[in-house]
Order: C-alpha cells, then sequence, then structure tokens
C-alpha cells in the first residue's frame, strides 16, 4: 500500500511540476543524456571547478523498507539532455540552471530563460558581445575565447579570467598586437 501511495504522490508532483515549470524542460525516462551537448556528445573534459557527477535510482521496488522517502530520496542522472525547445543540463537534483552564466565540465554556457543552451552571438545587459560555439563538434554551445573566424572574418575575445573573459574586444589592439575594429574584426 505504501508503495502504491508514494508512487501516487509521485504522479502528482509531477502533474503540478507540469504545470508550474516550462514543458520543453522537463526530463523524461526516454531521452539520452550526454556528458556534453549536441548529437555527437563527445568531447575533452577540462581541468577547474567541475560540477559533481552524482547519481543514483530513486526507488528500489524490491526494498520493504519505507524510511527513505525524505527530503532528497530521490535523484536524476546529472547530464545534457534535448528536448524541443533545444539542449538543456539537468543537475542530480532536478535542477537546471537558466538566465544566466554556468561553468560545466570546464566549459562555460549560456542558458536563456527557459534554462535551454544558447548559441551564436549573445550580447548581455551591458552590450558586451560573446559567441556561443554553434557547430556540434564536441563543444557546441561552448563559450569561445581568443582568435575565431567566424563568417570568414576574425575576432577577439578576451581570454584572461578577470570577470570579462569571453567578451568581443572592439575598437582596441588585441593582447598579440593586431587591431580590431568598431565590430570587431580584425582590420
Amino acid at each position: 500500500m505504501k508503495k502504491f501511495q508514494r508512487k501516487l504522490a509521485l504522479a502528482a508532483a509531477f502533474v503540478i511540476l507540469g504545470i508550474l515549470l516550462p514543458k520543453n524542460a522537463l526530463a523524461d525516462e526516454s531521452q539520452e543524456i550526454r556528458n556534453f551537448p549536441g548529437f555527437h556528445g563527445s568531447g575533452t573534459t577540462f581541468q577547474g571547478p567541475i560540477e559533481g557527477s552524482f547519481s543514483s535510482d530513486c526507488w528500489d521496488d524490491e526494498e520493504e523498507d519505507d524510511d527513505d522517502d525524505g527530503p532528497g530520496s530521490y535523484s536524476y542522472e546529472r547530464g545534457w539532455r534535448y528536448s524541443p525547445g533545444g539542449w538543456w543540463f539537468q543537475y542530480s537534483d532536478g535542477t537546471w540552471p537558466s538566465n544566466g552564466w554556468k561553468y560545466i565540465d570546464g566549459r562555460w554556457y549560456r542558458f536563456d530563460q527557459g534554462g535551454h543552451m544558447q548559441t551564436g552571438w549573445f550580447t548581455d545587459q551591458n552590450g558586451n558581445r560573446f559567441y556561443l560555439n554553434p557547430v556540434d563538434d564536441g563543444t557546441l554551445g561552448s563559450m569561445r575565447i581568443g582568435w575565431q573566424i567566424i563568417e570568414g572574418r576574425a575576432y577577439y575575445f578576451n581570454t584572461m579570467s578577470d570577470g570579462s573573459l569571453g567578451k568581443l574586444l572592439v575598437n582596441t589592439v588585441t593582447p598579440d598586437g593586431y587591431q580590431v575594429g568598431e565590430d570587431g574584426a580584425l582590420k
């Protein structure tokens, strides 16, 4: 009986979440979990402050002990998921980043209000421009730094972790001595 009640409570919770949360960012068991976004889903992990990768099963139907249904008893497999709205990242507690930058497994990613990874050009509220890899090469969506060739033009994105990492340099001389114009392109 307790198993039935627990499953009924879980179903009710998913119905409530389905109403309150963006539908395109809810996980289901059929979604493939990837280490990196994109259809290739592979890439190299860099050293740095990496999010933990904890995952476990939420219910053990074989176990009769019902004293494990307190807070934190459910966890999800951590990783990248794809929904019709795009790629998104889910933590093991079931939450996901949204409306901001997040450092995941050695790379910076930008997420929109709905929690989907952004790609291509991104301009922040201060007018700073960044480039998020739109190519599925194992680094899809990650912030690009240094010299990048975009649509046949060369741009330089800050490589210094000084609070402006990845920012497009404009109307200045790059650290290696090249002049970039008002649009950030090499002159």
